[in-house]
Formats: C-alpha cells, structure tokens, sequence
C-alpha cells in the first residue's frame, strides 16, 4: 500500500535488501489474531482424523478413582469380623448386609487372613460409595477433628499401633499398618480400625455413604490385593442396623419366586373360602313396617338404667319383628300359633 493505494501483487516492490528472517514471526502473529477472532465469533468443530493440531486441550483426570471391586489376588488376602460380639451398643455387624455399624472413636477388630505371610503392608482408604461422589477425599468434619490428635485431624480413619503411617496420596488421606504374621495358634492378624467421625456429620461426609477400601501392597509397593468393607459411623449402631435389615428383607421379599405350589394352592383356597367383606358404600335393607292406625302415637316414657338400654332396644325390636311376621309372613314361623 502507497499513499493509501493497494497495489496487485504482480506490481508490489521487492526489496533484494530486506531481510526475510522475521516471516516466521510474523506469520505466527496473523495466525495468532484469527484464531483470537475464530475463538470469540466461532464455535468449535470436529477436527480432521489426519489432522495433527487439535484447538482443544486434552482433559486428564484430577484425582485419582480408586476401585471398589474385591480382589483375593494370588495370596487369597481375605478380611472378617468377629461374629459373637457382646456389645452391641458400640458396634455390630450384619451378615444379610455385609455390614459394620460403629460409634465414633471406637475400635473394631478387622481378622485379616492370607493364603502366604510375607512382607507386605495394608493401605486403607475411605471412599465415597456413590460414582456421582467418588472423586471427592472422605473427610471429617470441623468439630470433630478438635477431637483428636491434631497430628492425625484430617484423617477419618485411624488405626491403634504404633507402626501406622499417616499420609496423604491422590489427595485423599490414608492410613498404611505393616502386616505381621499371626501370633501362634492363629490363623488371622487382627487390626484395630476406629473412624473419627459420624456418617451424618455436616461438612464432613454429609449422610454419603462410604466404604474402607482395604489394599494389599507387597515390599515393592504393588497391589497384590484389594477387599472392601462396607460400614457405617452412627450413635446408636444397634438401632440402625435391625432398621436397615427390615429394610433389606423387605426389598428381597419381592423378588423371591414362590417355588412350593401346595403352599401358593393354600393361600387361593383361603382367598375363595374368606366371607367377603361388606364396603361402606353398600347401604342396610331396612323393613318399612306400618303401625296400624291410631297407634302411631301410641308411646310411654320408662325409667331403664343405663346398663340394659341396649338389651331393651333389642328386646322392642325383636317384638317388632315378631308382630311384622306374624301378620305378614306366617308361614315361615317353625311354630304356629295354636301350638304356642
């Protein structure tokens, strides 16, 4: 452009002289400014498979999901609660649940059996149960962390030893105990997991449901093992476990076919031989019995207490009735009136 004229590029002036090292340069700036302009005015579109540039960024996952999905692994890693537990107040297990229920700071023996003791270690980690909550760490809340050891405050689960190692990773807080060979005469390692805080906690779990997610890592730090124990952190365990067992049988009830067809025969037999039930719509038959003439009137006031009125009412009505059949209906009587 001169003196505000375009001129055709066959007629634009090439300077022999000029240097060409900044083209690059300048050439990323004009592509720079369009895509400015294509990212405010145009909307962004599928790319071309043999494309090798992308405008979209690629999206990685921020924490990491861990699985809830048991694994033995070759060492057959397998966890267990003691069934006769005495004090149900503090804690209880559901077997149609597969179940803890437990008081806050209050700790439950965890049996923990191999196939092979070696060396290994067992991470345990709280997880929310629903996929919508997953990501997020379990933590617990403000009030309850100023009830323990500000050293631990942040984690929800807490394990008695003096070996557990108290770390975050992935963000979320976790406990690892070292797993030792069982004393003699056993056959399970017992560890003594307690949780700091309720289910029901605002700010902390927040009535979400959660599970311990137990993993077995050899000397190496591998997984060789996984097992999650569902539970829950409440007031009165007891209580909220015979809750959600009613609960349990009845949503299995209907799904249980009925296989006994003597039992299924008995219950239409009853069915058919019940007395059907008169319904509140259906209005009583009443007799329209007529007075003879000039005794419409015909009425004396008695004194009768209280407790034979209704003997009394019967009695005028049974009267009545009898009066109506004789004059009406003589034939069904069993006795005539000569024979009385």
């Amino acid at each position: 452009m001169e003196n505000g004229i375009i001129l055709p590029s066959s007629e634009l002036p090439w300077d022999q002289t000029e240097n060409w090292q900044n083209l690059e340069d300048v050439t990323l700036d004009t592509t720079t400014q369009g895509a400015q302009v294509l990212q405010c005015d145009t909307p962004v579109g599928p790319c071309d498979g043999n494309s090798h540039t992308s405008f979209i960024p690629d999206s990685s996952p921020n924490s990491h999901v861990p699985s809830l999905q048991s694994w033995p692994g070759q060492y057959d890693f397998k966890i267990s609660l003691p069934i006769g537990n005495k004090d149900r107040n503090k804690w209880c297990y559901s077997m149609l649940q597969n179940k803890v229920y437990l008081c806050p700071l209050i700790a439950v023996p965890i049996h923990v059996k191999l196939l092979q003791w070696f060396d290994a270690s067992i991470t345990i980690t709280p997880v929310f149960k629903e996929s919508r909550h997953r990501v997020e760490a379990v933590m617990p809340c403000f009030n309850c962390k100023n009830k323990v050891n500000s050293d631990v405050a942040d984690h929800l689960v807490m394990v008695e030893g003096q070996e557990c190692v108290y770390k975050q990773v992935n963000e979320r807080y976790v406990v690892s105990v070292p797993l030792h060979p069982p004393p003699p005469g056993e056959v399970t390692s017992t560890l003594l997991v307690k949780l700091s805080c309720l289910q029901s906690c605002i700010g902390g779990p927040n009535r979400r449901p959660f599970c311990l997610v137990f993993t077995l890592h050899d000397s190496s730090g591998n997984v060789v093992g996984r097992q999650v124990l569902d539970l829950k952190c409440c007031r009165c365990p007891s209580r909220d476990m015979l809750n959600e067992d009613k609960a349990e049988q009845k949503r299995q009830r209907p799904s249980q076919p009925i296989n006994d067809f003597h039992q299924l025969d008995r219950v239409q037999a009853l069915k058919r031989s019940a007395a059907p039930v008169a319904t509140t719509g259906e209005k009583k038959k009443r007799f329209n019995i007529k007075m003879e003439p000039g005794t419409e009137n015909r009425y004396r006031s008695v004194t009768v207490p209280v407790e034979f009125v209704g003997k009394v009412k019967t009695y005028i009505n049974s009267l009545i009735a009898e009066d109506y059949i004789r004059r009406n209906q003589p034939n069904i009587l069993l006795f005539s009136e000569d024979e009385l």
